[in-house]
C-alpha cells in the first residue's frame, strides 16, 4: 500500500509547489513603465532655431510644418515587456478654414521592435498639408504586459508650409 501512496504523494506535492510558484509571480508588484526624453518636433527631431526660423512667438516650443514630417521620440523603461504604444495628436482649439480638413491622428504601435523591455520609440508622422494651423496636443501612452500604463504629453505648433529659401 505504501508503494502506491508514495508516487501519489510526490505528484500532489509537485502540483502544490508549482501552483504556489505561479501565485507568487502574480503577486509581485511591477511598477508602471517610465517615459523619458519625450521629444516632439520637426522632421527627424531637428531643432527649428536660428535665423531661418526666427519666429520669436515660437521660441523654445515644438514646431512642425504642414506637408512635412514630425518626429516623435521617447525612451521607455519597463520592468516587463511592453504590449502597446499609442500615439495621439489632436486639437480642440483649431477650426478648419476654406479648403482645410479637421485632423486627428491615433495610431497603436505593436511592432516587434517596441514589444520588448526598454524600447526606444521613434516615429516620423507625415502632417497633411490641408489641416488648420495651430496648437496640437500630443499624447504617448505605453502599456506593459501586466496592464500598467503611463502617458507623456506635450504640444506642438503646426504652421503653414515653409517657403523654399532662394
Amino acid at each position: 500500500m505504501k508503494t502506491i501512496l508514495k508516487p501519489f504523494f510526490f505528484f500532489a506535492l509537485a502540483l502544490f509547489v508549482l501552483q504556489s510558484c505561479s501565485e507568487e509571480d502574480d503577486d509581485i508588484i511591477v511598477a508602471a513603465p517610465v517615459i523619458s526624453n519625450f521629444e516632439i518636433g520637426g522632421a527627424h527631431g531637428e531643432e527649428l532655431e536660428g535665423e531661418e526660423h526666427s519666429d520669436e512667438d515660437h521660441e523654445g516650443e515644438a514646431i512642425a510644418h504642414k506637408g512635412e514630417g514630425m518626429h516623435v521620440g521617447a525612451d521607455i523603461l519597463a520592468q516587463v515587456r511592453i504590449t502597446s504604444i499609442t500615439l495621439e495628436i489632436q486639437s480642440d482649439e483649431v477650426q478648419p478654414g476654406a479648403g482645410e480638413v479637421e485632423w486627428d491622428f491615433n495610431q497603436v504601435y505593436t511592432d516587434a521592435k517596441y514589444m520588448v523591455l526598454n524600447p526606444e520609440f521613434h516615429e516620423d508622422i507625415q502632417i497633411p498639408s490641408n489641416i488648420p494651423s495651430g496648437e496640437y496636443h500630443v499624447t504617448l501612452t505605453v502599456v506593459d504586459e501586466r496592464g500598467n500604463s503611463t502617458s507623456a504629453e506635450g504640444h506642438i505648433d503646426i504652421m503653414d508650409e515653409e517657403e523654399p529659401m532662394s
